[in-house]
């Protein structure tokens, strides 16, 4: 049971960290542009 839960919790931080980066990526690149 706690196994199945810290996975689920290594997958929500997995997905937020990559999702935080996708849209620090797209923000810098609309930067660029506009600039």
């Amino acid at each position: 049971m706690v196994q199945n839960t810290t996975r689920k919790l290594l997958w929500f931080i997995a997905i937020w960290c990559a999702s935080v980066t996708i849209l620090g990526i797209v923000a810098y690149a609309i930067k660029l542009v506009v600039l």
